[in-house]
């Protein structure tokens, strides 16, 4: 871990390289939460380089100058290349009817070649979403996670090129390393971990979100499920599944945190200063992802370890036998949530 600071130094110096600019042409690329952070960033990227963007906001009062500014730092005003979709991640009707006019819109009723779910949130206080969960876990778990589901069927379906399989991006982070999962059986057997983590008398108080890396690391064992339903019968991959993490960037995100006090007001722009990256340079590690082949299907795309690193961090929650046991816990109670709440889901066939 202490290989962590002087790689974040080094991705600000030296960050990820772009693809010639027409690598996305005649593409249309969906991200969601885009209108401010990495997903604005991605998206001046995205149409930079060639491409249709399709971005989404909570709620449209700003979709007009979100489409002036894409436009205007990609070079590509008035040329209709960009457009802006309600979506609000904290609802389970939201995601669902968000799916359904994308495949009416003009925009994108072809199909979607690259998708991005970029849509999170990081909470000092406890809100409990409208579903009923606490909000980090309904936000970057549960609605990803169903919007990852309703994306992906359409997305082999329509997919224009049967040699560049369409992406389909999870943005995670390095923070699902962290949680302790020894304890989680037990949750489960008893409130269930869902009803845990929801539970305020979990949340501290005066601290960071307890369940962001919770959040994360329930995300990562969903998109496994998920990966699985991107490949099809004869073996091949129709959707290139992928998470990815942008690494340390100074966004919105980070400057909720430094609301918490005077003293993080302090800390929170000197340590995102010194060793975080632009919105800029983090979404350029979205383009990498959109860009992997096939033989990267199911990849986790970052920079701050090599592969062999991460899979010796990744042994506790990833591939260990208690791991084991809890990614099927957790996808039970995730796809059991989800079918439930969301009759599209309801025929949805198991994969063992």
């Amino acid at each position: 871990m202490a290989l962590i600071i002087p790689r974040r130094l080094r991705d600000k110096v030296w960050p990820e390289p772009l693809p010639p600019l027409t690598s996305f042409e005649g593409q249309t690329v969906l991200l969601t939460g885009a209108t401010g952070g990495l997903g604005l960033a991605a998206a001046v990227h995205f149409a930079t380089l060639g491409g249709k963007v399709i971005m989404t906001a909570r709620n449209l009062s700003q979709s007009d100058s979100v489409r002036d500014y894409v436009e205007q730092h990609a070079g590509i005003v008035g040329q209709g290349k960009i457009h802006i979709m309600e979506l609000d991640m904290s609802q389970y009707s939201s995601c669902v009817s968000f799916v359904e006019q994308l495949k009416q819109s003009e925009a994108g009723r072809t199909g979607i070649d690259v998708a991005v779910l970029n849509a999170g949130v990081i909470n000092v206080d406890f809100v409990r979403s409208p579903e009923g969960w606490e909000q980090t876990i309904q936000v970057n778990a549960l609605s990803t996670t169903l919007l990852g589901l309703l994306l992906i069927q359409w997305m082999s379906q329509t997919s224009k090129n049967s040699i560049l399989a369409p992406h389909l991006i999870f943005v995670t982070s390095r923070d699902h390393l962290d949680p302790n999962i020894t304890t989680w059986p037990e949750w489960s057997s008893q409130e269930g971990l869902l009803q845990h983590f929801s539970d305020e008398r979990n949340w501290p108080s005066g601290g960071f979100d307890p369940n962001y890396a919770n959040s994360k690391l329930l995300l990562t064992y969903a998109v496994e499920e998920i990966c699985k339903r991107a490949v099809g019968p004869n073996g091949t991959v129709d959707v290139i599944v992928n998470t990815v993490c942008p690494g340390l960037v100074y966004t919105d995100l980070g400057r909720s945190i430094a609301k918490m006090s005077r003293l993080m007001q302090l800390l929170v722009p000197i340590h995102t200063g010194i060793l975080g990256k632009s919105a800029d340079y983090g979404a350029r590690f979205y383009v990498k992802a959109a860009r992997t082949s096939k033989h990267e299907h199911g990849k986790y795309i970052q920079s701050l370890f090599t592969d062999e690193e991460y899979r010796s961090l990744a042994i506790p929650n990833l591939m260990t036998d208690t791991a084991m046991k809890v990614k099927a816990l957790v996808w039970n109670e995730i796809i059991t949530e989800l079918k439930e709440k969301v009759p599209a889901l309801r025929d949805l066939k198991d994969i063992s």
